[in-house]
């Protein structure tokens, strides 16, 4: 290019400076040139005593960083696999990002704060939830833009000096949260591909028993269990009143099992896994729980969980175990006892002139209210003697009677399997009853 070309090219991007620095400013709310604005606001920037201040703000550091480990101790569990130590290498890479903030480009450079992002991985690959990472990060965001606003009036900084700090500084803080989102995406689509077979082998072994001593080490380092600590099978489904999917169910139940508490994965039309604690009861959702154990010992605790599973009791939502269900963990639906039971109850009232369901429904509802007439009458909205007479003609069909224990148990264990065959709750007085 000639030299007379470039020279007219300077002049008038110099006249074009020129013209742009010495404009009037616009009234507020008025258009506003953005590269005006820029010159307006680096010159601005450069009048502030930002070296006096940052330079009080380092030392200022200590304070700041004991504030900020004790509200991140006391407000979230999730960081207690993340050691003092990393927390104050993440506050002070938080105060660069500020004081670059107030020193440098109103408008961030994404570059430094992708690899700021990075660095923040490891607290993901330590279960530390990205919402309980952004939270944190903005509170001690927020005590640095304090610290630095409070500083710049001690040093008789201007007023609008700290309100464009404030805005730089939330400005970056924007920019670096959807940097921190987009490596949590892609730290998520890595672990959990990485991770699910190795879920899938972990839990199947634990449940089958097969599990050996270095493999339990390896998992407890990869998935956060704790030695010593006491564990329980579950096993989750949902209810037929349920109007979502088993994927947003397994998202549901991952956020009670971060910081220790165990781990699940899909198997089936179940999620099946270990937990620390009960999980809190979620709407249209049944979980049932085995017995506590060693992880090392949990085969047993499965084989629990399975069972309380199967009883008509685990068709209702919310959480079950062998306190609740009781005896019947016990009940075979297709074996040789409950085909004798239906035989001896059932049969004769469907051989005889009788709404046999009807009758069934009523003898249920008696068991249900522990042989109250009264109360069975309520729920069945008919008069008690109604009710009695029901009863009579059952026992004068069958030849059974409802004060006799072994019969009540009988019926029971009767109306138990039907219950599981037909998919109805034990508390529903008609289960197992329509047929």
């Amino acid at each position: 290019m000639d030299e007379s070309v470039r020279s007219g090219q300077r002049a008038a991007a110099e006249a074009f400076e020129a013209l742009v620095t010495y404009l009037p400013v616009p009234p507020r709310g008025s258009w506003q040139n953005p590269m005006m604005v820029r010159k307006r606001e680096t010159d601005a920037t450069s009048a502030e005593p930002w070296p006096d201040v940052v330079r009080d703000l380092f030392e200022a550091e200590p304070d700041l960083l004991a504030r900020v480990i004790e509200h991140v101790r006391a407000v979230y569990p999730t960081y207690a696999s993340v050691s003092d130590d990393l927390l104050a290498r993440s506050f002070r890479q938080n105060i660069d990002m500020c004081v670059t903030a107030v020193q440098g480009e109103v408008n961030p450079a994404e570059g430094p704060l992708r690899s700021y992002a990075q660095i923040a991985r490891r607290r993901f690959e330590a279960g530390v939830p990205i919402d309980d990472l952004i939270r944190s990060y903005r509170f001690s965001i927020g005590l640095i833009a304090d610290q630095l606003t409070d500083l710049l009036a001690e040093h008789q900084g201007s007023p609008q000096g700290g309100v464009d700090a404030y805005r730089r500084i939330w400005a970056v803080t924007d920019v670096y949260t959807a940097q921190l989102a987009e490596v949590y995406r892609q730290h998520r689509l890595q672990f959990d591909t990485r991770n699910h077979e190795l879920k899938m082998d972990f839990i199947e072994r634990l449940r089958s028993g097969t599990i050996d001593e270095p493999a339990l080490t390896e998992a407890r380092l990869r998935f956060h269990l704790r030695e010593g600590t006491a564990y329980r099978a579950f096993i989750a489904r949902l209810t037929a009143e349920a109007d979502h999917d088993l994927y947003a169910l397994m998202v549901m139940l991952e956020s009670q099992l971060i910081g220790h508490q165990g781990l699940g994965v899909i198997r089936g039309s179940t999620i099946v896994g270990v937990c620390a604690q009960e999980f809190t009861v979620l709407p249209a959702l049944s979980i049932s729980y085995g017995h506590e154990s060693a992880l090392e010992d949990i085969s047993a605790s499965f084989a629990s969980a399975q069972r309380v599973a199967a009883t008509s009791v685990a068709l209702a939502s919310g959480n079950h175990d062998i306190a609740e269900s009781g005896w019947r963990v016990s009940v075979e639906p297709e074996g040789p006892v409950t085909r004798h039971f239906e035989k001896r109850f059932v049969e004769p009232l469907e051989a005889s002139a009788v709404n046999a369901a009807m009758i069934l429904t009523s003898v249920r509802q008696v068991l249900l209210h522990n042989r109250s007439f009264r109360a069975a009458a309520a729920a069945l909205h008919c008069h008690q003697n109604t009710l009695r007479y029901r009863i009579a003609r059952f026992e004068e069909i069958t030849g059974a009677r409802l004060d006799d224990t072994e019969t009540v148990v009988s019926l029971e264990w009767m109306f138990e399997a039907r219950a599981r065959s037909d998919g109805t709750a034990a508390a529903d007085g008609t289960a197992g009853l329509d047929r």
